[in-house]
């Protein structure tokens, strides 16, 4: 039995709700609230667990509008991949173009070569050298076993001799073979001095001159200077006329007096040169050249054997008909050119290459293959892909209105993006034109998607900041209104703690009154 009296009883109900009181201050000082439930205040509490559920909603709201953009984004990124794989179909149908109703003055090796195939053969010092019939001169010198195809041509293209060389797809698929082509309508030769083991790389080279391709008998072997029958190999579409003498000429053999010659030359004027007194082949050579007039005159390996024959040739630089109008002595049928006497040598036939063209078809169909496989393979969240057709629904508030929708597109390049002309048709001018008309059109589609979908972008990243700032503001404003004043509460926590100490002292003392008595009693 514990004694007590009124004074003790009244000191331990005070302790007892000081120390309530510390609980409850201590409680709100460590949370920062002052509210907890709707028993301590029922109206801040309401109000601020309406604007935390607020908070939450719009947190869920942000959830689902993220979603939204990540879907345009992605979309986006795709769509701008199409739009790259457009503009590569684009450039297809320029080279197919490019090779024209009137063809191009080129020759192409059938050997498959791409830019990182390394020429084979060469040494330190070997030689590739190209001359424009418009008198540039394009040489490469080696100087690594290492050098590729695309290095060389490279330095061909920038070298602006009017000669470019270009990788044009090959006859087996996923190959490629080295083009040589005319930029000026001149014609081109493949110099003597280039080492043969470089021409070796390229088989299969063929001229309108109807000059053989054989890279051993016209060109320098290695390092040496070419031998006299090594003319190397000219790429020519003018008209020419060749002697036939079956031992062939020499820059020594005799033209003989009373020999004339009456052509047009390369500007549609005619010229004559009349010999009084005996000459060679040498001089008659240096007499075309010192006219100027876009005729010339040379020594070639026509047959690409070994040692020669070389014979004459004449012909027109500017891309007419090589026209000999009158003729006697050596230049006449029998003489001792070989010359057929008053004839015409007719310009080549720039045609279309349909081969080419139906290559770079190949390749654009595989470009319209790979657009409709990203439109399909979109990777978007959720799996609603815009470029199928299918919509999302975005919501953008916690009222529950009416949803933005973003509507999809059916997406393939046939329908939406109108390529509907395959490359396979491209030998067709008509049909290459409609390529061509489709693209450009299937391009501008694009941009307006994109416009399109952006636009949304725009809408919905907005909306998506404006929720972020309610959805603090909600936040704060409800921590706020049930939170703790931390001064406040730290004073009267301070305060507690005096008067719980003052509290068990009053107990204390109580208890050692009340048995000071007891013993005086006892």
């Amino acid at each position: 039995m514990i004694p007590t009296n009124s004074s003790m009883t009244s000191s331990i109900s005070i302790l007892k709700r000081t120390n309530e009181l510390f609980d409850l201050t201590q409680k709100r000082v460590a949370s920062g609230k002052q509210v907890f439930s709707s028993t301590d205040d029922a109206a801040r509490y309401r109000l601020s667990e309406n604007l935390l559920s607020r908070n939450g909603q719009l947190k869920s709201i942000n959830d689902n509008v993220s979603l939204g953009l990540a879907t345009l984004e992605t979309t986006d990124n795709t769509l701008k991949q199409i739009r790259g794989l457009v503009q590569s179909a684009l450039t297809l149908v320029s080279k197919a173009q490019n090779e024209g109703s009137n063809g191009v003055r080129a020759t192409t090796s059938t050997a498959a070569l791409d830019p990182n195939s390394v020429v084979t053969g060469v040494t330190v010092g070997s030689i590739f050298s190209i001359t424009s019939d418009k008198g540039s001169t394009f040489t490469y010198t080696f100087n690594s076993t290492s050098v590729t195809w695309g290095e060389v041509a490279n330095a061909l293209n920038a070298s602006n001799i009017g000669v470019m060389a270009d990788f044009v797809p090959g006859a087996v698929a996923g190959t490629s073979n080295l083009r040589f082509r005319s930029i000026n309508d001149k014609d081109f030769t493949f110099n003597a001095t280039t080492d043969q083991n470089v021409m070796d790389d390229l088989a299969g080279l063929t001229s309108p001159t109807g000059q053989v391709f054989n890279p051993n008998n016209l060109f320098a072997n290695g390092l040496l200077p070419p031998a006299a029958g090594e003319t190397g190999f000219m790429v020519g579409y003018g008209g020419h006329v060749t002697g036939t003498i079956v031992g062939g000429v020499t820059p020594t053999t005799v033209i003989p007096a009373g020999s004339s010659i009456v052509f047009e030359d390369g500007n549609g004027q005619y010229r004559t040169i009349n010999y009084g007194v005996p000459t060679t082949v040498a001089q008659f050579i240096t007499d075309v050249t010192a006219m100027g007039a876009g005729i010339k005159a040379e020594l070639v390996n026509q047959s690409g054997g070994v040692g020669g024959p070389l014979q004459l040739r004449i012909r027109n630089m500017n891309f007419g008909n090589m026209n000999i109008v009158g003729a006697s002595g050596a230049f006449a049928t029998a003489g001792v050119l070989g010359f057929p006497g008053i004839i015409t040598g007719f310009a080549a036939t720039l045609t279309q290459n349909n081969a080419l063209r139906l290559a770079y078809g190949q390749q654009y169909d595989a470009i319209i293959e790979n657009i409709d496989s990203l439109a399909q393979n979109n990777p978007v969240p959720l799996g609603r892909n815009l470029l199928q057709g299918e919509n999302v629904s975005v919501m953008l508030d916690e009222f529950s209105g009416n949803p933005i929708r973003l509507a999809g597109v059916m997406l393939t390049a046939s329908g939406y993006l109108t390529m509907s002309q395959p490359g396979a048709s491209w030998a067709n001018d008509t049909f290459l034109q409609n390529s061509a008309t489709q693209a450009r059109q299937a391009e501008t589609i694009l941009l307006q998607t994109q416009a399109q979908f952006a636009t949304f972008n725009n809408y919905m990243r907005d909306r998506f900041d404006l929720n972020k700032t309610y959805m603090s503001e909600a936040k704060t404003q409800g921590d706020e209104i049930v939170a703790a004043d931390p001064s406040e509460e730290s004073a009267s926590l301070l305060a507690l703690q005096t008067r719980q100490q003052f509290a068990v002292q009053a107990v204390s003392i109580g208890n050692q009154v009340q048995q000071s008595l007891l013993k005086l009693l006892g």
